[in-house]
């Protein structure tokens, strides 16, 4: 056992505030795990409210463990010591349970690499009583967990708040022993959002696609997902101040769930139907909390400036002598005075997100910002004095041409020319970052029927963009690589068979795998889907209408936009109930 190993999480969890400490063995033990690195994890407030949430309930104890820094796996392994949790320094097959929280598929390699850390066999299939239980949860899950499913003995797929404790609970009073099985099949059987893949059986066509994805005796044909009516009973907001977390110490506090806009590519609006907003008064009481501690608040959220009371939340943070922080804001939504509070607030630096270039390709995408949006966005940014901006674009998109491509720098111009025109050349943008990324089809969108657009075509459209602000000193373009998005896209949308590429990947890196695969790895990116095949992810039920989902993606063909959410008064998609209500495509 390593005691530099040992010395450094006790250091960390000694700069922390708000972390659970308790004796071991009273309860059932789980490591709850987010398979990236410290700072990353703790900037999570999903992973911090299951912390919290599984913590006060009665007869479970929850830990967390983190994906080591390369300089802690280098000394784990040099003195063959074992994955360690945070609060306890205790290996992590001493638990009961290994949970894993995971938000996006990029960090699949990671729980392989974890559990083979921890010396937990990787396939569910090889482990024995003595081994403790894999289970897997988060966003990421519940859009696709099929390519871990070879590694996971069970998934809770749905909100945490909404289920998360029964399933827990179940598995501490069944304790499985010696006969792992009968307790899983009870808890698909017993637990709404439970998913045991050893209980289901995929058939494949001559040509490789899904026919049928068979329950064994006893376990559901569908896996309802859970979501909260309300948010109110369940405030989520920071539970432990971390120092090294991404955002610092930072007091975050999610401002709602989901959001109304319908995003054609973005996953987080679909599934977590209907958009809930917490109420002022209730987030108010959280920011109280937050400012005690600590003077900085971040407001999280798919579309903060969407919340209808967020000017008049800004005004009570800063007559509190609090500053702010904020994730997302829409350039439509976000007018000069939510600007002029913010940069009250201390904040340098806003994001916005166009996502593509021309008017033409955001109608596709469904974005319902034009042109003007944009322009009048910032130049309200400019007024304001907030001098950096960030702008997130997209290539590779549904029915993207290179002139849409050529249009994200002629947009940034023109951004530009309008402020230095607002200000009579007085004024103009500061730092401009532009942050480039491939697109990446997703489940339970209406592109999730799309091809992943090749990497040679994506390298192509990357460096139109980039060569346009080369030697630009005001702008910087940031990239991603098109040959791990082309991973993502793998794990987004593949099979249990890409589980088996999976742990070709974890033994011999990803280059050999895609070429020793015996399943061909761009049948899952670059194949167009049929408008009927059976998806790997069907089984899950988030209330979402498939029909729907594919007449949104002819509505994007069309280049046709669709009105926002309204639950009170749309039943379309589904997940409020009642028939499927179409649009004229």
């Amino acid at each position: 056992m390593s005691a530099k190993i040992k010395a450094r999480l006790k250091k960390l969890l000694s700069q922390e505030k708000g972390a659970v400490v308790r004796d071991w063995g009273a309860r059932w033990p789980v490591a709850l795990i987010y398979p990236q690195l410290y700072p990353v994890a703790m900037g999570n407030l999903g992973f911090q409210a299951i912390y919290r949430l599984l913590n006060d309930t009665s007869g479970l104890h929850c830990e967390r463990a983190f994906l080591p820094a390369p300089e802690d796996w280098e000394e784990y392994r040099r003195t063959g010591t074992p994955l360690l949790s945070l609060e306890s320094q205790r290996p992590l097959k001493d638990f009961a349970a290994l949970a894993f929280s995971i938000s996006f598929e990029a960090d699949y390699p990671y729980v392989l690499q974890i559990l083979a850390g921890a010396g937990v066999p990787l396939l569910a299939a090889e482990r024995g009583p003595g081994d403790p239980l894999v289970i897997a949860g988060g966003v990421a899950t519940f859009l696709n967990p099929e390519p871990l499913s070879p590694f996971v003995d069970a998934f809770f797929l749905g909100e945490g708040e909404a289920g998360a404790v029964p399933f827990f609970k179940f598995l501490a009073e069944a304790r499985p022993g010696a006969h792992r099985d009968e307790p899983l099949r009870e808890l698909a059987q017993n637990v709404p959002g439970a998913y045991i893949p050893m209980g289901y059986r995929p058939r494949y066509h001559p040509d490789g696609t899904l026919a049928a994805f068979e329950p064994s005796p006893g376990f559901p044909p569908k896996v309802t997902a859970p979501h909260l009516p309300e948010l109110a009973p369940y405030p989520t907001h920071s539970q432990i101040l971390a120092p090294q977390s991404e955002w610092g110490e930072m007091f975050l506090v999610e401002t709602g769930r989901g959001c109304s806009r319908g995003c054609r590519f973005c996953a987080a609006g679909f599934v977590y139907r209907p958009p809930r907003e917490r109420p002022l008064e209730e987030l108010w009481t959280q920011i109280q909390a937050g400012l005690m501690a600590k003077r900085k608040v971040g407001l999280v959220g798919a579309a903060v400036s969407d919340h209808p009371e967020v000017k008049e939340l800004c005004r009570k943070i800063l007559a509190a002598g609090g500053d702010i922080g904020i994730s997302s804001l829409r350039a439509d939504s976000a007018d000069e005075e939510l600007f002029q509070l913010l940069a009250q607030g201390g904040v340098r630096s806003v994001a916005l997100a166009p996502e593509a270039g021309s008017d033409r390709l955001r109608q596709v995408l469904n974005k319902g910002l034009s042109r003007d949006d944009l322009a009048q966005a910032a130049v309200a940014v400019s007024r304001a004095g907030i001098p950096q901006l960030r702008l997130y674009f997209m290539v590779g998109l549904p029915t993207e041409t290179m002139a849409d491509v050529a249009a994200i720098p002629e947009l940034v111009r023109h951004l530009e020319h309008c402020v230095i025109k607002d200000s009579h050349g007085k004024c103009r943008l500061g730092l401009i970052t532009l942050s480039l990324s491939s697109f990446v089809p997703k489940p339970f969108t209406p592109f999730q029927w799309v091809p992943f657009l090749e990497i040679a075509e994506l390298k192509k459209r990357l460096k139109l963009v980039t060569k346009e602000f080369h030697g630009v000193k005001e702008v910087r373009v940031h990239t991603d690589l098109p040959k791990w998005a082309y991973v993502q896209a793998l794990l987004a949308r593949g099979d249990r068979r890409v589980g088996d590429i999976l742990l070709l990947a974890h033994q011999h890196g990803w280059t050999k795998a895609l070429q020793q695969s015996p399943v061909n790895p761009d049948f899952f990116t670059l194949r167009p889907r049929q408008p009927d095949e059976l998806f790997p992810w069907d089984f899950i039920d988030h209330g979402l209408q498939k029909d729907y989902l594919w007449e949104e993606y002819q509505r994007a063909l069309a280049e046709k936009e669709t009105p926002p959410c309204r639950p009170l008064v749309c039943k379309r998609c589904g997940v409020c109930g009642g028939e499927m209500e179409g649009l004229q495509v």
